[in-house]
């Protein structure tokens, strides 16, 4: 071997001897996300919900967590668009929390839900909302506030269709629609 070649060749060796043994710090995850114990985790999650074909809604989380035993999502951080047939943003929903089962598609949100029809000026606040992308419906069996135009209506639950055309709303007592 040349003088050339053996300082290539030591060269070469140092360099990756260098590579190995570099100190570089391995992620660790913060204690509180180790506590929740979920096998899978998404930072910034978007899910597209399509019915035959036609996109119905995407829903976007801050934090997804999934575990292997299980047919839901847990969601943190959650903003839900709802579209029309034309492609048009129909309602949004924000909330701290939600879960998304697989299968349906169906989404819960909790933790200061708020609900906004962008082009009737209307919005629902409440505590909780179903989302059933297959049926059409949105609901909640929580107490909520609906501020529309210049009226607000207040009750212990409603459902309704995705076009806010069928809205039934129970005023006082146990939630209970026909």
């Amino acid at each position: 071997m040349s003088g050339r070649s053996l300082c290539v060749a030591l060269a070469a060796a140092l360099w990756m001897g260098v590579g190995c043994t570099s100190d570089q710090s391995v992620p660790v995850v913060p204690a509180e996300l180790a506590r929740i114990g979920a096998d899978q985790m998404v930072l910034q999650m978007e899910h597209v919900v399509t019915v035959s074909g036609v996109r119905q809604a995407r829903i976007l989380a801050d934090t997804a967590y999934r575990w292997n035993d299980s047919t839901a999502v847990a969601l943190r951080g959650v903003n839900l668009t709802v579209y029309t047939e034309a492609g048009q943003p129909r309602a949004t929903v924000t909330s701290r929390s939600g879960r998304m089962e697989d299968q349906s598609e169906e989404m819960t949100a909790w933790g200061g839900v708020v609900l906004v029809v962008p082009g009737e000026a209307r919005r629902i606040e409440s505590e909780h909302l179903h989302y059933d992308p297959r049926g059409g419906r949105i609901s909640s069996d929580s107490t909520f506030t609906m501020r529309a135009e210049s009226r607000t209506v207040q009750g212990v639950c409603f459902r309704s269709d995705l076009e806010f055309r069928n809205f039934e709303t129970q005023g006082t007592g146990e939630c209970v629609l026909p």
